[in-house]
């Protein structure tokens, strides 16, 4: 127990050597408390100077302790602009080679073509002459562990059912069938790579989009309160980029659930986009800004499409006329019409 309790307890390392000054250490410790910490950088502060002096020699008076919190936060401030510029620099690394990469696959990719075509078509004959049998792919699989596969293929295939002739067959087609070369392997984990990396960039490119309004981000929960920046042209301009893009997320997700009979549908598809696209500011100042506005957005569908339920109960529904009625009502006036016809007549006869 004490050994895994030392283990347990055993400092983590820096990674990168962005993150080697001593002074970051303890933000990388996964047991970081900012409480804890902020108890051990800064001194106690003494409440009155007579108890200053009888329950602990190092506690400081309030000037003291609040210009060793300014010079803490100055630090703190310049580790995370440095940090902040190395991310942002790395971010443009990666879409920079994200093109080059690709291009790179292609060219590969159009070069293996090539020689294969010419391994297998013009140069068939010329291999030949020198290897009998042609070009065969060697199997990496060793006949000992082809054995085994088979004994368990066919064990598993005579648990289920009468399948041993189609587990046969099967395993004479794996063993007929090649494998692929060495190149092919690799340019397909080339491409995957691709792929990965395109999706990647995605990503990136979505969050960069995605600007947040300065005034959004809460300092509420903060230990310490730190006044605002002075107002100027680029935190304006933040401000208002911010905004545009907020609108711009509501009137879309309003339009999808107004657009079709499936647009709530694609509107919740849509705000559970956003919602995993923020997880790139997990453990951020901008993660509760961000998920506050994601439940905003919920609502609103949510509110959008109760509307639209309410407005088609409301809407009147056309009755069908009715044929049936009229003709029975109009039957007996036809009927009264007759028999005063014919008591006229009656009584012209009897005048006459």
């Amino acid at each position: 127990m004490v050994v895994s309790y030392a283990a347990a307890s055993a400092p983590v390392q820096p990674k990168s050597s962005q993150l080697s000054d001593p002074a970051l250490l303890p933000f990388i410790q996964p047991d970081f408390d900012p409480v804890d910490h902020l108890n051990s950088v800064l001194p106690a502060l003494a409440i009155s100077s007579t108890q200053s002096k009888s329950s602990n020699a190092a506690a400081l008076p309030l000037p003291d302790v609040s210009a060793q919190t300014q010079s803490l936060l100055s630090q703190l401030n310049a580790q995370t602009t440095r940090l902040s510029t190395v991310l942002t620099q790395m971010t443009d690394d990666i879409l920079r080679s994200g093109g080059r990469l690709a291009y790179e696959v292609e060219v590969l990719r159009g070069e293996t073509v090539g020689l294969s075509t010419a391994l297998t078509e013009g140069l068939s004959k010329d291999v030949e002459r020198f290897v009998p049998g042609g070009i065969k792919v060697a199997s990496s699989q060793p006949a000992a562990q082809a054995k085994a596969d088979a004994v368990e293929r066919r064990a598993s295939a005579a648990t289920t059912g009468d399948d041993v002739k189609a587990a046969d067959a099967e395993e004479d087609g794996q063993q007929e069938t090649p494998e692929l070369p060495e190149y092919i392997t690799r340019l397909r984990t080339l491409t995957h790579v691709r792929s990965r990396l395109e999706s990647v960039i995605k990503v990136f490119g979505e969050a960069m989009q995605w600007t947040l309004p300065p005034s959004e981000v809460s300092l509420a929960s903060s230990l310490i309160s730190v006044s605002a920046p002075e107002p100027g042209s680029d935190s304006h301009s933040r401000e208002e980029k911010g905004r545009e893009f907020a609108e711009k997320l509501r009137t879309e997700i309003a339009e999808l659930v107004t657009g079709t009979d499936e647009g709530y549908e694609a509107a919740q598809a849509r705000i559970q986009a956003l919602r995993d696209l923020s997880q790139v500011w997990k453990d951020t100042a901008e993660e509760k800004a961000r998920t506050r506005f994601i439940d905003g957005l919920v609502k609103l569908a949510e509110d959008r499409h109760r509307q639209l339920n309410s407005q088609y109960q409301r809407q009147p529904r056309s009755a069908p006329p009715p044929r049936r009625e009229e003709s029975r009502s109009r039957a007996p006036e036809r009927g009264i019409g007759f028999l005063d016809n014919l008591n006229r007549m009656r009584e012209n006869i009897y005048l006459s």
